[in-house]
């Protein structure tokens, strides 16, 4: 199992997370945003009396911006939980499986 790049987890997740709040600020922007709520409640069964409040542009950035910064720290975090976990099933594999003929992990094979 291969480790994951930590920055590069993080600035994956951002720019996902980033992105969808970008478009979801268009749609908001476009007046289409109450619509898509509408359609993705019903698409769910469920229905909901909150309403797409006005545009504001500051407050747009501030959402991608934000959700872009918890999209690394999340990210990132995940990468170190995964690189953990490989660090330790590589160590178990290994001391499981040991080379034939080199005796086992960490200890050399005995003279004959």
């Amino acid at each position: 199992m291969g480790h994951i790049s930590v920055n590069r987890a993080g600035l994956t997740l951002a720019a996902v997370l980033a992105a969808w709040h970008a478009i979801w600020s268009v749609l908001a922007a476009t007046g289409m945003a109450q619509r898509v709520h509408d359609f993705a409640y019903k698409l769910h069964f469920m229905q909901s009396d909150a309403t797409v409040g006005p545009f504001d542009a500051a407050t747009a950035g501030l959402l991608v911006l934000t959700t872009a910064a918890v999209g690394y720290v999340t990210g990132a975090a995940l990468a170190v939980v995964w690189n953990c976990l490989t660090t330790v099933a590589d160590a178990l594999h290994a001391r499981r499986h040991a080379t034939p003929g080199l005796g086992t992990a960490g200890k050399p094979a005995r003279a004959r």
